[in-house]
This record gives structure tokens, C-alpha cells and sequence, in this order.
């Protein structure tokens, strides 16, 4: 017959309390290692592996072969890449230190995250460099969302260091087609242009398109 004496009891009580606790300690670590694993630690931005992973996903469900079943299901046809370089980071990191820059790095990402919607998704790339994935939004769209987060930067005060303006260059692309790489090379291209006609603007790919078109015909004249 089982022992089922008050001490057996009680001690099963805590024994199953002990193994729930360990549960909930397990299941928050495991929270804990997805969470570091997607966004970067410094910024809280997502990382650069997942954003081009979540970049890929969309891609092919806007562009594969089941295109108007999928566009039905998914909601979506158009997605634009923005990609954003702080300028004259460098500099800030050798005038005041990499603290201040850090600080700079997480109030630019501060802004990132605000103005961006759920479906969205702002990525640290590297360095000072970011992008932005927008669900749904043409290369018109994404420069005007582009430019009111480049505006917004004027805000940014860094504090006991008022001296200190921050400013972006952005480079803005719509994909064309499911190549995540291309995307971005083009908007990385895009910004390259801004960065090189006077920094804290941003620049349309297809702009840099047409301008190499008419260059190309002008020279076969």
C-alpha cells in the first residue's frame, strides 16, 4: 500500500514546485537566447543575419512562380530597402570616445524603431550602418518615410555634448525581384551617392539608373 503520509505528501508538493520552477527557468533562458540571437545587443535594432533572412521570406513570397495566389494570401506585391550610414561616425568615435558613439549608435536606432510599423523590420548591418525592410511600400514611399527619419536625426541630443549634430545618408531601392543581395547592393549604392554629393540626404536607386541610362545613349551618339 502507498505511503500517503503528510510528510510524503508535502514533500512531492515541493518537489513538483521545484521542477515548475526550473520549467519557467529553462523556458526564459530559451526566450532569452532567441531574443540575443535576433536583435543586436547594443542598438536592440534586429541583427544583420535576420534581416536578411525575413528580407529573403518576403521576397520569394512576393516573387515566386504563385504570384497572384500568394499576393491574395499575403497581401503584399511591393517592398523597399533602406540603407542608412551615419556620417561622420568615425569621427565622433575618435573626438569623443566610443561611449558617446555608442550613445549615438542607440539614439539613431531609437528613432528607427519608432518610425517604423510592425511589419517593418529595422536591422543593425554593421558598424554604423542599418537598414530598413518596408512591407508594402514602393521606392516613392519608402524615400518619404526616408526622409522623415532623416529629419527626425535633427533631434538627437546627446547630453553634455550639445556640439554633437547627428546626421544619416540614406540609399532607397524597390526590389525588383527575390535577390535579398541585389536589394540591398542597390540601396547601398543609393546611400554611397548621397554620401559622396554632400551627406544628410537620400537618393533614389532608380535615379542613379536613369542617369546611367542617358549616359549610355549618349554615348553611342
Amino acid at each position: 500500500m502507498a505511503d500517503t503520509s503528510p510528510a510524503i505528501k508535502l514533500k512531492s508538493f515541493f518537489e513538483v514546485l521545484k521542477l515548475k520552477r526550473e520549467n519557467y527557468s529553462l523556458k526564459q533562458k530559451i526566450k532569452d537566447l532567441e531574443r540575443d540571437i535576433i536583435h543586436d545587443s547594443l542598438t536592440g535594432l534586429k541583427t544583420r543575419r535576420f534581416f536578411y533572412e525575413e528580407l529573403t521570406r518576403n521576397l520569394k513570397m512576393i516573387f515566386e512562380v504563385n504570384h497572384h495566389k500568394r499576393t491574395e494570401h499575403f497581401g503584399f506585391t511591393k517592398l523597399s530597402v533602406l540603407f542608412i550610414d551615419i556620417d561622420n561616425f568615425k569621427k565622433i568615435n575618435d573626438k569623443y570616445g566610443h561611449d558617446i558613439g555608442d550613445k549615438v549608435l542607440k539614439s539613431v536606432a531609437n528613432i528607427l524603431n519608432k518610425k517604423i510599423w510592425d511589419r517593418d523590420i529595422a536591422a543593425r548591418l554593421g558598424g554604423e550602418e542599418m537598414g530598413i525592410m518596408f512591407l508594402g511600400a514602393d521606392e516613392e514611399e519608402a524615400y518619404n518615410k526616408a526622409e522623415t527619419i532623416r529629419e527626425k536625426m535633427g533631434d538627437i541630443k546627446i547630453r553634455d555634448y550639445d556640439n554633437i549634430k547627428v546626421t544619416v545618408s540614406i540609399g532607397v531601392s524597390q526590389a525588383k525581384d527575390f535577390s535579398a543581395e541585389k536589394v540591398i547592393k542597390e540601396a547601398d549604392t543609393a546611400m554611397y551617392k548621397s554620401k559622396t554629393t554632400g551627406k544628410n540626404r537620400t537618393t533614389k536607386y532608380s535615379l542613379i539608373e536613369q542617369h546611367a541610362r542617358k549616359s549610355r545613349k549618349s554615348s553611342k551618339k
